[in-house]
């Protein structure tokens, strides 16, 4: 189960990669076109996909933030930061506590 979704995953940035490069390329290759007039397709697709890539680029960077926020975390919870989650709370080993 667990190399079916590392291979989903994969197929998953395979496909993410190849979609930036078309784009880019289409971008490149289309950038200083002779436009045809007010509804030209070209420009339309033009930002349809600098909108799309725009997206991505997006999601891609939340995606980043999270794995940091993830990683931050974790390490922040590590067994050798001082912070013990098997010590328990005052309550839970129901230590009585008169001021």
């Amino acid at each position: 189960m667990n190399m079916r979704k590392r291979f989903r995953a994969l197929l998953l940035c395979i496909g993410f990669v190849l979609m930036l490069l078309v784009s880019s390329a289409f971008l490149i290759r289309e950038a200083d076109h002779d436009c045809c007039g007010e509804h030209c397709p070209v420009c339309a697709m033009i930002a349809m996909t600098g909108a799309l890539m725009r997206l991505f680029c997006l999601i891609a960077a939340m995606m980043l933030l999270r794995s940091v926020q993830a990683a931050a975390r974790s390490a922040y919870h590590a067994p050798g930061t001082g912070y013990d989650h098997s010590a328990g709370t005052p309550v839970s080993r129901k230590i009585r506590m008169n001021d």
